[in-house]
């Protein structure tokens, strides 16, 4: 699970989602199954009830235009790497702070960067 804005868990399949419509965005329920279905071998209904989470957690809402629903994001990708991140170190003591910056550092300096694609959202 990931915490959003104030505190709302998000779970990793509802971040799979999330992920998708910031990419996508605005985005229909039907691309967004297909997508999930390809990516992850998700059933139709799955996805649907990850949409349905989100919308109950307002992380994501819809317009409806032309009897289809189009969704778009409350949370904003960079505010969503901002609160994570800052979650993340606020656990941490200068010392492992340190280490994990020098961590990162090392990542986008590689030419090979395959691993740190691993970690895009």
């Amino acid at each position: 699970m990931v915490l959003v804005e104030h505190k709302i868990q998000v779970s990793n399949s509802e971040l799979d989602i999330l992920k998708f419509i910031w990419r996508y965005e605005p985005i229909t329920c039907g691309l967004i199954t297909h997508g999930m279905q390809e990516r992850n071998s998700w059933h139709p209904s799955t996805t649907k009830t990850l949409i349905r989470r989100l919308l109950d957690k307002n992380v994501i809402t819809f317009n409806t235009s032309k009897n289809q629903r189009y969704y778009t994001s409350l949370i904003k990708k960079q505010e969503f790497l901002e609160t994570e991140i800052q979650r993340l170190l606020s656990g941490m003591d200068e010392g492992c702070i340190s280490e994990v910056s020098y961590y990162l550092n090392g990542l986008v300096k590689r030419s090979d960067t395959e691993e740190f694609n691993d970690f895009k959202i």
